[in-house]
């Protein structure tokens, strides 16, 4: 009787501290979900059981933020070239020109006897639309006065020479919706400009050495420089995107000769060489904060900061106390995710659907993370549940802790693909009043 109240008690005591983990179990992850709300704690499930009573988190490291300008970033040969004139207001004028060459068909081109031209029509095709898609824009085009070689870089900040007299000019409202018909046949979405008999002329009576291969016609013929009046813009305007590697993006002549009438078309493709120039007017009708920030106050960041494409604007980050967490203590961490929240959620232009972070060297360069050679996907950056961006750092984070000694220049936010795209984010800056930015750190002691 004994021995069977000594098993009936032991096992008791097992039941028991089965009952007092899992009651324990159950309080810590109460308490982590009732402290903070965060979905996606890789790793966590992995732990001993022991090791939970040991996991601890933060989210009040020191973060300083601010808005900076853009460097020139590199755009010639892209997948979409943007064309336009937007009044934004928080980020004031921007406007978007492009220069493109265009090149002969065939080699030995030849325009027949007596060859008139009826009409010449530079086209192309729509990809995208940023802004207002009823604002009306006056588009105007004209030819380049010196060459460009698609072997060169050409940056956001470059422009060409032009000849000033206009060759092509058409006032539309963007249709990104229906299709167009052109010679009896319906064809994609596109911006059609009509140019001047002039201009076709002029490519029509060049001689025989000029029309016979495109190493001669591009030291004629240099290129088009196709650009927006931002005073004959209405409401606040829009950002185009136009595809022109696209068949349909290219220059047609009608013309008729003593036997025929046809036509010519001359592509603009892969073998042109093509770049954007993006203008930013000095920021005039910005908002002050953004002003001030872009000034150089590194305060003024507290409680907005901005991003913006067309190299524009970016965000300079700084987290100078993580070596400090926790004071006298070793410690490794399971999780780091930094948070930004979107503050201007309503907005009818859409803040950008990816993010990039860096780190900065010493001198100024961009460092690629730790945590983003583990794959894009960990990584993060995206926008997500239609109000913030998330970024995983938590290899950073413990190397910042792990060797406190190592230089630090500071991380640099910006939209991916800026040199390509329009969009534009408010983000809440460190200091707001509600979901301001900030690193969630959960962390184990480590004895």
């Amino acid at each position: 009787m004994h021995c069977l109240s000594i098993l009936l008690q032991s096992d008791f005591n097992v039941h028991k501290l089965s009952f007092n983990r899992a009651i324990l179990a159950i309080i810590f992850a109460l308490s982590i979900t009732s402290c903070n709300k965060e979905p996606d704690l890789i790793g966590i499930d992995l732990l001993p059981d022991s090791d939970y009573l040991n996991l601890s988190f933060t989210d009040t490291s020191t973060i300083i933020a601010y808005t900076v300008r853009e460097d020139s970033l590199r755009t010639d040969e892209l997948s979409a070239n943007l064309l336009g004139y937007m009044n934004d207001p928080v980020f004031g004028n921007v406007l978007a020109s492009i220069y493109t060459q265009f090149r002969l068909p065939t080699n030995n081109v030849t325009f027949g006897e007596n060859p008139v031209a009826d009409s010449i029509v530079l086209t192309l095709k729509y990809s995208g639309i940023y802004g207002d898609s009823l604002s009306q824009h006056t588009v105007r085009v004209f030819e380049l006065a010196d060459s460009i070689n698609v072997d060169s870089s050409y940056y956001s900040h470059n422009t060409v020479p032009v000849i000033p007299q206009q060759i092509g000019e058409a006032v539309f409202v963007p249709n990104l919706v229906e299709a167009d018909s052109v010679d009896g046949a319906f064809v994609a979405p596109h911006l059609r400009i009509t140019l001047t008999q002039a201009f076709a002329e002029k490519i029509m009576t060049a001689g025989e050495e000029t029309l016979s291969s495109n190493a001669y016609f591009l030291e004629v013929f240099k290129g088009l420089h196709i650009t927006v009046d931002p005073f004959t813009t209405t409401a606040t305007g829009s950002i185009l995107s136009f595809d022109l590697v696209d068949d349909l993006s290219r220059i047609t002549i009608h013309y008729h000769n003593d036997t025929d009438t046809t036509s010519i078309r001359l592509p603009i493709n892969a073998s042109c060489a093509r770049f954007n120039n993006y203008e930013h007017f000095n920021y005039s009708g910005a908002d002050p904060e953004l002003l001030q920030q872009l000034a150089g106050d590194t305060t003024a960041g507290a409680n907005r900061i901005f991003l913006q494409a067309m190299a524009g604007t970016k965000v300079k980050l700084r987290i100078p106390y993580l070596k400090n967490i926790p004071e006298n203590a070793r410690i490794a961490v399971n999780e780091a995710l930094l948070i930004f929240t979107n503050d201007d959620p309503g907005s009818s232009l859409p803040p950008p659907t990816q993010l990039a972070i860096r780190a900065l060297s010493s001198t100024g360069a961009y460092v690629v993370l730790p945590d983003e050679n583990i794959g894009s996907a960990y990584f993060g950056g995206k926008y997500i549940n239609n109000s913030e961006y998330r970024f995983r750092l938590t290899k950073y984070v413990q190397d910042r802790m792990r060797y406190p000694e190592a230089e630090d220049h500071g991380l640099m936010m910006v939209i991916a693909g800026s040199s390509l795209t329009a969009n534009r984010a408010v983000i809440k800056g460190p200091a707001s009043s509600n979901n301001r930015v900030k690193l969630v750190i959960y962390y184990t002691l480590v004895e």
